[in-house]
């Protein structure tokens, strides 16, 4: 913190825009890790859908599980 209160205001205002452009790329990773969660939260949500009532026809769950996996969250 000492360091900042023997910087010029050129070297402060350097220093404000690398942390402002570092702040912008942890927003970016932030979005697309958040939409990659949000995602597959979807996929799971749809697949334990599936068990609340049994079935008895259990490649036709296989199939729905397959289907789930390959098209939900997949725009």
């Amino acid at each position: 913190m000492s360091d900042y209160m023997n910087m010029t205001l050129e070297q402060l205002q350097q220093e404000h825009a690398e942390l402002l452009e570092f702040n912008e790329m942890l927003d970016k990773k932030y979005k697309h890790h958040a939409a990659r969660a949000e995602k597959y939260r979807r996929k799971c949500e749809s697949i334990a859908s599936l068990f609340v009532v049994p079935s008895e026809n259990h490649q036709m769950t296989i199939k729905a599980i397959q289907t789930i996996l390959e098209r939900v969250g997949e725009e």
